[in-house]
């Protein structure tokens, strides 16, 4: 029997003995500590969860969870995104020295540096078992006018999963939670098999949003989302169609001053640490994107809020006394958006430029410049003829990733989109993402030089280093080199 209730639901088993309860909401292993975990002999759901607040405290602790491992500051997958890729610029090598690999694209570690990536995967995999425990109690205890829950569940389950596809190495193995029998291991995955999952989760919180339009909008772009990684544009599109630009879905943590629970990114460094551990970059690496220096309305920056980390020692080598806040956060932040109706359009407009209608792609784009009233984004010029309608296909596609990169800004996109620019459109990686010296080489906190950019282009999956080993047999770890997109 099927814990869950259907066949073959995915359940990873690095995480296996994690409990269930309320200390779900906080993991207490180190991000090594991911593959360590033996698997339970039995699956048993406390008596006290047998109830709807016992289930809703299962799903509220793993959608934070969720929360948490998307935009939770230092430990957070929008974080290390934006440093692998081209979004962020590290400042503080006080704090980060060893994750400056990260940033330098060599994420397996050594020399003194860690997998930062771990602890995002570690986050979003306890969030991923926490709601599949949480799943069978709502769908069982909760009332005919509260079921949405059931589907914005299923939904939660699909990010983690499609999140994993975007940003790590393929390889990551989910099994079959049964009752009585524990953990039942399945191989690693491929990417498009993790990318399948998450689409089938998503049809499910489809099928069950309880006519709510939050969560049916949710699953639409969870689906459209998934659809394009997997090169299906017109699905895709017509996935999303329904979904209004105004429409968003946030990760929501607590402003103000550190605690437990974390606050996100742009929150936490402020107001814990009095500075930006992190900075908008500016053509990082050769290929970067002008973030800073476009002066673009969409990241509109604060200047005044708070400055970089100046009084402790070795920061950069070329100091920057100011930290560039993008105020579409909000100050204190609380929110980051997750999914949302400007997602969709960008969705749709992708879709016409792979169909080779210029035109509509083009009305698209500008149609979304041109709604600050849904946006809340206001002067954005439209984009003239010689970017799209008489550009090269080349720079269409250049001008498509970068309507994206703007809009979806510091949301934890962009290493999905670099990935999908090597891999979908054929450019070299060695074109997209940063290259050359790395320009905080010899910087004296590093526990080793890093004198060049790296080929990684995602995070790896956890290889067991230390004596640390998966208890499922079949995983190896990466089954792709993390320098494939």
């Amino acid at each position: 029997m099927n814990v869950l209730g259907r066949t073959g639901t995915p359940y990873v088993s690095r995480t296996a003995t994690l409990v269930f309860g309320a200390a779900l909401l906080l993991t207490a292993c180190k991000p090594s500590d991911v593959l360590s975990v033996p698997p339970p002999a039995g699956v048993t759901v406390a008596g006290a969860y047998n109830s709807q607040s016992g289930a809703e405290l299962l799903f509220n602790n793993g959608k934070g969870q969720v929360f948490q491992g998307i935009a939770r500051g230092f430990s957070g997958l929008i974080q290390w995104t934006g440093l692998l890729g081209d979004e962020f610029q590290l400042v503080s090598f006080v704090y980060l020295s060893t994750d400056a690999n990260i940033e330098a694209r060599r994420t397996t570690g050594g020399g003194g540096f860690g997998e930062a990536g771990d602890a995002t995967l570690q986050t979003l995999l306890a969030a991923r078992v926490t709601l599949l425990q949480a799943l069978p109690l709502l769908k069982q205890f909760e009332p005919a006018g509260a079921k949405s829950k059931v589907g914005e569940a299923y939904a939660l389950v699909g990010y983690t999963e499609l999140i994993a596809a975007e940003n790590y190495c393929a390889g990551l193995p989910l099994g079959q939670l049964v009752v009585g029998a524990g953990v039942q291991y399945g191989s690693p995955l491929t990417r498009d098999s993790l990318l399948g999952t998450a689409l089938t989760d998503f049809d499910s919180a489809a099928a069950n949003a309880s006519g709510s339009d939050t969560i049916q909008y949710l699953a639409a772009i969870g689906q459209a989302r998934t659809l394009l990684n997997r090169g299906q544009f017109a699905p895709a599109a017509a996935a999303v169609a329904a979904v209004p630009t105004s429409f968003v879905y946030n990760t929501d943590l607590h402003p103000g001053g550190y605690s437990p629970g974390g606050q996100n990114l742009y929150d936490e460094q402020s107001a814990y640490f009095g500075c930006g551990l992190v900075n908008v970059a500016d053509h990082k690496g050769g290929n970067g994107l002008n973030y800073f220096s476009a002066a673009d309305p969409r990241i509109a920056i604060d200047s005044t809020i708070a400055e970089t980390c100046d009084g402790y020692a070795y920061m950069t080598v070329n100091t920057d006394t100011v930290w560039y806040f993008p105020t579409k956060f909000g100050y204190a932040s609380e929110l980051v958006p997750m999914a949302s109706g400007i997602e969709a359009r960008l969705i749709e407009a992708e879709y016409a430029l792979n169909n080779s209608d210029n035109a509509t792609w083009t009305a698209d784009l500008n149609a979304l410049r041109a709604d600050s009233a849904d946006t809340h984004v206001d002067s954005l010029f439209p984009l003239t003829a010689d970017s799209t309608t008489t550009a090269s296909t080349t720079e269409q596609v250049d001008v498509m990733f970068r309507e994206r990169a703007f809009w979806l800004y510091g949301d934890g996109y962009r290493v999905g989109d670099m990935r999908r620019l090597v891999r979908q459109y054929g450019r070299d990686q060695n074109t997209v993402f940063s290259v050359g010296p790395y320009p905080e080489a010899n910087n004296p906190a590093l526990p080793t030089p890093l004198p060049n950019y790296g080929t990684d282009v995602s995070f790896t999956l956890p290889t067991g280093a230390g004596g640390l080993a998966d208890p499922n047999p079949a995983y190896k770890g990466c089954l792709t080199p993390t320098s494939t997109a």
